[in-house]
């Protein structure tokens, strides 16, 4: 499929977090294809790399920076570093996400606290980190990639599931609340 670069996105900024591979690297280069100024984020610096690549083959105007989402101090430093560097963002778009599998009881609590950590938490951190400089200067849009989990129970994937229900209620709730 070939995308035209669209004039709604040529002087936009937009951060994909979990860029480095599946929909976040699909996503990444989607927006190249419309025209968006990219930075992309990933904790995998191989595969951040590799994205970073593939997007300037394509001529896209790129920053590629490694952060864990999951760790505030981490995106505090990201937030800083970007905002130095493009301003205000245009798009954020929270992607990064990992999943386990196993009934509740026999999932382990650090299982929980791992996809609780990047599920949720990235999203809140990515939120109020760039959300609230884009809800202060009143422009911008957040995706928060949640999935069909975040509707329905998940067999065998009961700490998946239940992140991609609290990141639905998250997005409902900022909405409501500041966009």
């Amino acid at each position: 499929m070939t995308v035209k670069p669209h004039p709604a996105f040529s002087d936009r900024v937009a951060l994909i977090t979990g860029a480095g591979s599946g929909i976040g690297r699909a996503t990444a280069l989607l927006f190249a294809d419309l025209g968006a100024r990219l930075v992309i984020v990933d904790r995998n610096p191989d595969s951040l790399k590799e994205t970073t690549e593939l997007l300037r083959a394509k001529g896209a105007d790129v920053i590629g920076d490694t952060a864990d989402v999951s760790d505030w101090a981490a995106m505090q430093a990201l937030a800083e570093r970007v905002h130095a560097r493009v301003g205000t963002l245009d798009i954020l778009v929270n992607n990064a996400g990992v999943a386990t599998s196993g009934d509740f009881l026999s999932t382990p609590v650090e299982d929980w606290n791992w996809v609780f950590g990047i599920n949720v938490m990235g999203v809140v951190h990515g939120c109020k980190l760039f959300g609230a400089p884009m809800a202060q200067a009143g422009k911008g849009h957040i995706v928060n990639i949640a999935s069909a989990a975040g509707y329905y129970a998940a067999p065998e994937m009961s700490a998946y599931s239940a992140s991609k229900h609290a990141v639905m209620g998250l997005t409902r709730n900022a909405a409501l609340e500041y966009f």
